[in-house]
């Protein structure tokens, strides 16, 4: 099975998805940016992301959790002991939502398609 092209196959969904999401945490003033094989993807690496990693700030979890609840597959918990984090779904495409490790020094709009994603400058 060629989970690349799976993912390739559901690329549509996991773009409406970042955007939902993103939009979310933007309308309500949370700072956030995209990593893992999401962010190689809008770099235009062709790598198909699976699922969306979200980092956001500590304070920031809890607010993001109560803002995405209907989503949310797991409660908040400790990842590596020491960092918060969650998961959701939201139209089939999982995503997460950690806790950084040190807020980024610059965070930069990405113009994505017909929207913006935060990403690490």
């Amino acid at each position: 099975m060629d989970y690349n092209e799976i993912n390739k196959q559901n690329l549509p969904k996991w773009e409406h998805a970042l955007k939902y999401i993103s939009n979310i945490l933007k309308e309500n003033d949370i700072k956030y940016y995209l990593s893992a094989s999401g962010l190689e993807y809008i770099l235009g690496s062709k790598t198909y992301p699976y699922d969306i990693d979200l980092f956001i700030s500590r304070k920031d979890v809890e607010k993001a959790f109560e803002l995405l609840r209907p989503l949310s597959i797991t409660e908040i918990h400790e990842w590596d002991n020491r960092y918060l984090e969650f998961q959701g779904k939201y139209d089939g495409i999982p995503f997460e939502i950690c806790e950084w490790e040190e807020e980024p020094k610059k965070i930069i709009q990405k113009k994505f398609k017909d929207f913006e994603v935060s990403i690490i400058g």
